[in-house]
């Protein structure tokens, strides 16, 4: 009797076990991008079998689907990383805008897919992401803005699986992401290109046939030389820029025009430079050797030509142009002087390119008004490049390897003199500013040109910098920066 009660006693209990098992095991289908729990069944049969080994952290690829399809790799994220500016650092991670992928996928272009959409994303549509363990998250690009997301391959200086992080819901930061979906579809393929020519806020599009209808149509060689020291010289074709302006407005030599890039460039030009045809003329082309220009450096550049093959700095010569805008605002020049180990005078025209690269906005709050207001510019820290180093300057040297900022410099300290035109200064501290994003030297305020009593220059500080350097001020009318060297 004992026998036949132990022997049923086993067999509840292993009725039990399974039963407890089957209600415990994880549901199939999606899961959440943060499960890492397994059941008991799931960790016995993970030891029981010997299971492939994971790809390592530096190698991973995401499939990406919208108007085309398209794919990313570690190594073509790599190598986007080499030469961007906007890899930056994101809290503990480093990080490329996601709107990269984006662009891959939100248009039929697939020679250079990084001209992001960004029209299609403010109207709005669908994007999922997908992770390796199959959790999806599906969001309206309307409701979170393109520059709020960010593709992170790195935290805390070490390498790990693609994961979206930034400034949004813990939903949406997808950890080991394989997959990104737009419902845009075929219909959002981009329409043919057109130059727009705004003036006064009124705007005519053109078409690159319609441009080389122009009696302003002309042929001839010219070149630009990049900040890294190459040359590239063309027979272009286009049409001159200042007889397309004066068919819209009295030009003058103080007039400000302004062409904005299909990447978000923007350079300026005073009438006065496109009307100056002393050494040649500047156009804008489109055909470069007898051919239309491709998409890069196309459709359209600003370059200068003539029978001498004139030459001009890379940064003045804009590529992928897509606007000319024309306003009532006075072209006024300035240079700002940067002296350390090196000495370099930079333009208005190159702080402009510098700013367009790495333009940063911070809420500075003023206190003698009580107001916040919103300046843009170009972060401290990477001007001090400029000067740290009595070799390398941003941009000078072919070989990659080299760094023109000179980090370990900074963090072993110096100090950074910021002079006024009326010769007003204060000294800070380079290991407070060595990587601060948030202390910038600003060209603009609210969007608009600074106004008489802070032009040029002003440094300014975001009101929540992490630091705040010691006894900075906000500083109006800069002309010079000195690296105090011991």
């Amino acid at each position: 009797m004992k026998r036949k009660f132990a022997l049923l006693t086993a067999v509840l209990t292993v009725l039990l076990i399974i039963i407890f098992i089957g209600c415990t095991s994880a549901p199939t289908g999606l899961r959440t991008a943060d499960a890492s729990e397994k059941t008991a069944v799931e960790e016995k049969s993970a030891e029981e079998k010997a299971p492939e080994a994971a790809p390592e952290a530096g190698d991973w690829k995401i499939e990406l689907n919208g108007v085309r399809s398209d794919s990313v790799s570690a190594q073509g994220f790599d190598e986007a990383k080499e030469h961007s500016s906007h890899y930056r650092e994101i809290n503990d991670y480093m990080a490329m805008p996601f709107w990269y992928l984006v662009a891959m996928v939100d248009g039929e272009d697939s020679k250079h897919p990084w001209l992001f959409d960004e029209e299609a994303w403010q109207a709005g549509y669908d994007i999922t992401l997908t992770a390796s363990d199959g959790y999806a998250v599906t969001f309206s690009t309307a409701d979170v803005g393109a520059d709020a997301l960010f593709l992170a391959d790195q935290m805390n200086g070490e390498m790990v699986k693609p994961r979206i992080v930034g400034d949004v819901p813990g939903k949406l930061q997808i950890k080991d992401l394989i997959k990104v979906e737009l419902s845009l579809g075929k219909s959002a393929a981009k329409k043919a290109f057109e130059l727009e020519v705004e003036v006064n806020g009124e705007i005519t599009a053109f078409t690159r046939e319609e441009l080389e209808a122009t009696p302003y149509y002309i042929e001839g060689t010219g070149s630009y030389t990049t900040s890294a020291g190459t040359t590239h010289t063309h027979e272009y074709g286009g049409i001159k820029f200042a007889d397309l302006l004066r068919s819209y407005v009295d030009l003058s030599d103080d007039t400000t025009v302004k062409v904005v890039a299909m990447d978000g460039y923007v350079m300026s030009y005073s009438g006065g430079d496109l009307m100056d045809e002393s050494d040649g003329t500047w156009i804008l082309a489109f055909k470069s050797d007898g051919e239309y220009l491709p998409l890069d450096p196309g459709y359209i550049r600003s370059v200068k030509v003539g029978p001498s093959q004139p030459n001009i700095d890379g940064h003045s010569s804009a590529r992928m142009v897509e606007k000319v805008v024309v306003s009532g605002e006075e072209y006024k020049e300035y240079e700002l002087l940067i002296r350390g180990r090196m000495e370099n005078v930079l333009d208005r025209q190159t702080i402009q390119s510098g700013v367009s690269c790495h333009e940063k906005t911070v809420a500075y709050y003023d206190r003698k008004s009580g107001q916040v207001e919103n300046y843009t510019g170009i972060p401290l820290w990477m001007l001090l490049a400029f000067g740290d180093d009595a070799e390398h300057a941003p941009h000078r040297q072919t070989d990659k390897e080299i760094l023109s900022y000179k980090q370990d410099v900074a963090q072993a300290g110096y100090g950074v003199k910021i002079v006024a035109s009326d010769g007003f200064s204060i000294t800070l501290d380079s290991r407070q500013l060595d990587k601060n994003d948030e202390v910038i030297v600003a060209t603009q305020k609210e969007g608009e040109t600074l106004p008489e009593r802070e032009w040029p220059l002003i440094l300014v500080w975001d009101r929540d910098a992490d630091p705040v350097p010691n006894g900075i001020k906000a500083v109006r009318n800069i002309t010079e920066i000195h690296l105090l060297f011991d």
